[in-house]
């Protein structure tokens, strides 16, 4: 195995990085192994109390999560994106195709901070838009010109898929029970227009999927 970092071939910190890791997963997964599997009782007991890995899924868990922070948050790794790209009722909603080979790094690191201010928020009935912007460092009208911009939607729609679909993670987690339950734990105090929004973008009323889970 060569872990010689000389010769990268002009690639980048992180490709170098995700490299490295691939590269002594493997073997570091085979040594935990041997350990475990020894039938020399002091040394399972040393492998039991010393080393930070016990099993080769822990590895691998542990290099995909580096190596993914290592190369960046993709568009992909977007909840908006997750739901555009599963759903056309989202996709229906948008003005018109969603480009993602034009969204920038920068892009998609600020409605990744946008989203992790929505969920922070989610109880909130109404997410005030000037606040909002004012914690992304833009204005309102810019705050309104990158997502039309980006995901071909009004804020208030963007929000409002990212809502809904907290509701259905939450129906699908089994966390709660009734539609109130759900509705107010994102933010929606009507149950009836919650009821008919989250109809709207999945095709079935939330008291349907919570029915559902009980078959």
């Amino acid at each position: 195995m060569n872990l010689s970092l000389q010769n990268t071939d002009g690639l980048a910190n992180s490709d170098m990085l995700s490299k490295l890791l691939r590269e002594i997963e493997s073997p570091l997964a085979s040594i935990i192994e041997e350990f475990t599997k020894s039938e020399n009782k002091e040394v399972k007991e040393v492998a039991k109390n010393q080393m930070i890995f016990t099993h080769s899924l822990e590895i691998k868990r542990i290099v995909d999560e580096v190596v993914k922070k290592a190369n960046g948050t993709t568009y992909e790794d977007l909840v908006f994106f997750q739901v555009y790209n599963s759903n056309e009722r989202v996709q229906s909603m948008c003005k018109e195709e969603v480009n993602t080979q034009k969204i920038s790094k920068q892009d998609i690191s600020w409605l990744q901070s946008m989203e992790q201010e929505v969920y922070k928020n989610i109880k909130h009935k109404d997410l005030n838009l000037y606040d909002l912007s004012f914690k992304l460092s833009v204005s309102e009208r810019q705050l309104h010109r990158k997502i039309k911009n980006l995901v071909k939607l009004t804020p208030n729609k963007y929000i409002r898929i990212l809502k809904l679909h907290k509701a259905k993670d939450l129906i699908d987690s089994y966390l709660y029970d009734t539609v109130s339950q759900i509705s107010y734990a994102v933010g929606y105090y009507d149950t009836h227009y919650f009821s008919k929004l989250f109809n709207q973008q999945y095709g079935m009323y939330p008291k349907e999927l919570l029915k559902s889970r009980e078959l």
